[in-house]
């Protein structure tokens, strides 16, 4: 044998003197990422279906903002295990900014902690807020305010309250601690997060900057979380606080406790749909509770639940509201099986979302419900607002909702309000200061984007807008105050107090239209509608799906 070796690498043998050693592992190493990438380097691989269906379906910047957070989510992933924590925030860090270099391995990183997703991981994930980089971000970012504080409210059986419990509230104020005492008007803020995570300081962002504009302090409820703390735990313990405000007069919260407050009660996501349970449960409260002046629900979930069909008798509901005009005529034109219970709805055309894709939904529902046998989830309207009886929603005061145009959870906002207005108007009550608004390529969660979606920040803008406006005394004041309870307890003979016996009342309606200013209207013109064009993006999803791309 040749000393060179077998004589077929002889030639080889003598090509290869040419080069140094690390030219050779270089050369090496390149050949075999061309020959495995051969595919690619040659365009030989069909488009990413995933870009193809983003690239249509989202606007530029919410495109820009689910990037970033997808790297943020796969490096807090990747580092979770890690210890002690200040080793962990370095290496999250480290792990998201390369993450954001290549996003496709973010992609499949939270595809697979998402197969089997548990509330730690969420946690870790969903309350980044908290790493002390994006803090000094936030803290930069947001005006500075002369009140940011945590209290803890006692909740006791012994008092009427459904648990004893502690509960921290984060109160944001512009002014000083004397000036607070002197509010007249507050925003209860219920912070969404799954039902499982995100205490206030994780939505610091925008509250503080709703502090900051309205003028009014801003109280957000930390209420117990899933899977720990199971439905209805965290909602009783949002009504408890909200029971224990009116009946103090704010006291509780740091008020002077002389003048009942007006209160405007928000939510986001999860927080959303507590605030519309909370509301719920004041109108059915005996006896009867001061209301709210009036809801703002952002991309709420009103319907705990995978179903991914709109029965008949939701549909009648929209298209009664469609031939009325507040929902555009095209709505529902195209949508396959129309009016025969066979039309899909949309956690159906958008379950491969980014953010609450369909197997995320589940596993946050299961967490949420906690296994429990007893709830009616047909009926149910705690969990599940969307089932809210007629004459509780014809008690609503003016509520606002908004939410996205991709969102999975959009036909949960488009059939409550659809249905709250059915029920008002049957109640004779004016509609004119309920809105709907569904902003144009966007799906969930985009209030957490403010400090990276530049016109998200105008989002923020137009809610602090409209929650001054909610808050803002009625022009015309009416002898009886807003609503009355929908139940009333009578006490027969031999019977104890908890005998409860319904009563259907018309509410006398207070004027509270919406005075919205200039910018605002510009905004809602531009970037939303008064319901979503389902027939347009539901359309688009399914020639997605079927691979049939109508540019």
């Amino acid at each position: 044998m040749p000393a060179a070796g077998p004589r077929p690498f002889k030639g080889l043998h003598n090509f290869l003197k040419k080069f140094t050693p690390w030219q050779i592992i270089v050369g090496a190493l390149t050949t075999l990422y061309a020959a495995h990438h051969a595919d690619l380097l040659l365009g030989l691989t069909p488009a990413e279906p995933e870009k193809k269906m983003f690239s249509r379906r989202y606007t530029r910047g919410y495109t820009r903002g689910l990037w970033i957070f997808s790297a943020l989510d796969a490096g807090f992933f990747t580092s979770q295990n890690i210890r002690p924590k200040v080793l962990r925030d370095t290496m999250s860090a480290i792990f998201s900014v390369y993450y954001l270099f290549f996003p496709k391995r973010a992609v499949e990183k939270n595809n697979i902690m998402l197969q089997t997703i548990t509330s730690t991981h969420m946690r870790r994930s969903w309350e980044k807020m908290m790493h002390p980089l994006i803090r000094l971000m936030t803290w930069i970012n947001s005006p500075r305010l002369g009140v940011c504080k945590q209290i803890k409210l006692k909740l006791s059986k012994e008092a009427g309250d459904y648990s004893d419990s502690i509960v921290t509230l984060t109160i944001f104020f512009k002014g000083s601690e004397e000036e607070l005492a002197k509010a007249e008007t507050l925003i209860l803020d219920i912070p969404g997060g799954g039902f499982v995570a995100m205490h206030p300081s994780c939505h610091a962002d925008y509250l503080m900057a709703w502090a900051g504009q309205t003028g009014m302090p801003i109280v957000s409820i930390d209420y117990k979380k899933a899977p720990e703390h199971p439905f209805p735990h965290g909602l009783f313990e949002c009504f408890d606080v909200y029971k224990s405000i009116v009946t103090t007069k704010g006291a509780s919260v740091g008020l002077s406790g002389t003048l009942q407050p007006r209160i405007a009660l928000a939510g986001d996501s999860a927080g959303g749909t507590l605030a519309a349970s909370v509301m719920n449960m004041i109108i059915e409260y005996t006896p009867v509770l001061p209301r709210p002046c009036g809801l703002l629900l952002v991309y709420p979930c009103m319907l705990v639940g995978l179903d991914f069909w709109i029965s008949n008798s939701d549909l009648a509901v929209i298209e009664e509201e469609i031939a009325r005009g507040p929902i555009p005529s095209d709505n529902l034109k195209a949508r396959p099986g129309r009016g025969d219970g066979m039309t899909l709805n949309s956690k159906a055309a958008f379950m491969d979302d980014q953010v609450l894709g369909s197997s995320f939904l589940r596993a946050l529902m299961v967490m949420y419900i906690g296994g429990d046998t007893t709830i009616d989830h047909k009926s149910d309207y705690l969990l599940s607002p969307i089932h809210t009886p007629n004459h509780i929603l014809a008690q609503y005061p003016r509520t606002y909702i908004l939410s996205g145009e991709k969102d999975p959870l959009v036909d949960d906002s488009i059939i409550f309000m659809a249905k709250l207005r059915r029920a008002k108007r049957a109640a004779g009550i004016d509609l004119e200061s309920d809105t709907l608004r569904i902003i144009s390529g966007v799906s969930h969660a985009f209030l957490q984007m403010t400090g990276i979606v530049p016109e998200m920040r105008d989002l923020v803008k137009v809610l602090g807008e409209e929650l001054v406006d909610i808050v803002k005394p009625p022009n015309v004041q009416q002898e009886s105050s807003w609503g009355e309870a929908s139940s009333a307890s009578i006490q027969g003979e031999g019977k104890d107090g908890a005998d409860l016996v319904q009563v259907h009342v018309h509410p006398t309606a207070i004027s509270n239209p919406r005075q919205i200013s200039p910018f605002v209207f510009q905004w809602e013109q531009q970037v939303t509608r008064d319901a979503v064009t389902i027939y347009e993006h539901r359309r688009v999803a399914y020639l997605d799906q079927l691979g049939i791309h109508d540019d």
